[in-house]
């Protein structure tokens, strides 16, 4: 009988994701250490993960006033047109960081949704002139008529990201 069952090993996967998703800057030893699993157990994990995607990659999550930025999430209404396949590579290919970059924008992410809105893009810039820019010019490379609605929501306090507290959620009551 094999030392480790298939559902043993989905198990260990899972307690393993739940800790990089508490913190994945601890180190290998730490996360061990921590399961009571063996260093080269939890490595091997991950690298499987890594290899097979589940994992993308690791982040910080910053201070955006210590750095100078504010947070901004844009949503799209997609108009009721026909998106062709040539707009879709545009997405598909990351043109659209390369038109963020250009306005001095950084897009942290996208997503396509099911509901009110077709998606979302999120991003940090230094002012919502660059985010306006970012729009137009992402229209202009897209096609506008792709778009019945765009609307832009300014992040003020960040009370949780990716599962970490704000340190500094005192800056809430400046809002009350």
């Amino acid at each position: 009988m094999p030392k480790s069952s298939k559902e043993n090993i989905e198990k260990d996967k899972k307690i393993i994701i739940s800790e990089l998703e508490k913190n994945s800057n601890r180190s290998v030893n730490e996360i061990a250490d921590k399961l009571g699993f063996s260093r080269q157990k939890v490595w091997r994990i991950i690298k499987n993960l890594e290899e097979d995607q589940t994992i993308w990659g690791y982040t910080a999550i910053l201070d955006d006033d210590k750095v100078g930025r504010k947070r901004f999430c844009i949503l799209l209404k997609k108009a009721p047109v026909k998106t062709t396949e040539e707009s879709l590579n545009k997405v598909i290919t990351r043109e659209l960081r390369q038109v963020a970059n250009k306005n001095g924008v950084n897009l942290e992410s996208t997503y396509f949704f099911h509901g009110l809105y077709d998606g979302q893009i999120c991003v940090t810039a230094e002012n919502v002139i660059q985010v306006k820019r970012f729009i137009a010019d992402m229209e202009k490379k897209m096609g506008a008529e792709y778009f019945q609605k765009t609307d832009i929501l300014e992040m003020l306090v960040p009370i949780q990201v990716r599962g970490f507290n704000n340190p500094n959620l005192e800056k809430l009551k400046d809002y009350f």
